[in-house]
């Protein structure tokens, strides 16, 4: 059976699904990301694309339960590779099942099991992440990728609007170096050129990857950021950033594409929010009930603030 062209093998669909358009096309498609609407078998240009401008004004306040973060200790022997446009970090093969990272809670139904993560950066720090918050961009963002277990394996998932769970998390950059990202960064030296891939000697421990603050943050319904843009992805956006330092987003800026250029700029633009409705999950989950029409905005506000929220 096979999927967009790739096999339903875990690790070479894997593979083979981040590698869809030829590494040498990556630095033209990112020149011109309205084309890949005409890429065929495309969905880059349906009205639940990704990523997006974020308002908080507009969205809409809502009690999401907690994340529940599993196995989301440390992980031996991860595979690192470059792809032509980002660093992929993936799962060794023959992981214990029961080893594997998953989430669940966090307004999702059921479970979603960690399958790798990625980040995408800009050629400088004013730039880089995929989402923006009132227009604001960070120097990168983390994208945490899990797909939706009761599907059975992650080909299957990508046949469903709900069969991804993406984790977005915002970088920005501090003076010293982020001790938990070191794992990530240190052997990026390995995989400079395009297809280069390698396995990391220290462990990653993805619970030192997240915020600090994991309580708070915006859901919506979306798609992958990259061709073939399909739209499966249930997005949870952080709105706590992690440091890191500019010396380590340098290295990531170090990477090569195909035609030996550095690999930079490597985000999406923020698509049209459309008809969607984005939400919020506040950290105090406390929130102004639109059952109380009589109850004002400011009188609300003020009873919240009385009770603690």
């Amino acid at each position: 059976t096979k999927n967009n062209g790739c096999s339903y093998k875990d690790y070479q669909f894997l593979k083979c699904f981040f590698f869809l358009i030829t590494a040498s096309s990556w630095s033209k498609w990112y020149a011109n990301p309205n084309s890949w609407a005409d890429l065929s078998g495309s969905s880059c240009g349906g009205n639940q694309q990704s990523p997006i401008d974020i308002q908080p004004r507009s969205t809409v306040t809502k009690a999401i339960p907690k994340f529940a973060f599993h196995n989301y200790g440390n992980i031996d022997k991860m595979i690192m590779m470059n792809n032509g446009h980002t660093a992929v970090y993936i799962l060794p093969g023959g992981l214990p099942k029961n080893r594997v990272p998953y989430i669940t809670g966090g307004g999702l139904n059921g479970s979603y099991a960690f399958i790798q993560c990625h980040l995408h950066w800009g050629g400088d720090s004013t730039k880089g992440s995929e989402h923006l918050i009132k227009s604001k961009s960070y120097p990168a963002e983390l994208h945490l990728v899990h797909y939706n277990t009761k599907y059975g394996s992650f080909a299957d998932a990508t046949m469903h609007s709900d069969g991804l769970a993406v984790l977005g998390i915002f970088l920005q950059t501090g003076s010293d170096d982020n001790e938990s990202f070191k794992p990530l960064v240190d052997q990026l030296g390995e995989v400079v050129t395009d297809h280069d891939e390698t396995t990391l000697t220290n462990i990653v421990s993805f619970k030192d990857l997240l915020p600090k603050q994991t309580t708070s943050f915006y859901r919506y319904n979306g798609s992958l950021t990259t061709p073939n843009c399909q739209q499966i992805v249930i997005w949870t956006v952080f709105d706590t950033p992690v440091e890191i330092s500019e010396r380590q987003l340098k290295k990531y800026r170090q990477l090569e594409n195909a035609e030996g250029e550095h690999l930079v700029n490597n985000f999406r633009p923020a698509q049209k929010e459309n008809d969607r409705v984005v939400f919020y999950r506040s950290s105090t989950r406390c929130e102004i009930s639109q059952s109380l029409p009589i109850m004002s905005y400011s009188f609300a506000s003020q009873f919240l603030a009385f009770i603690g929220c």
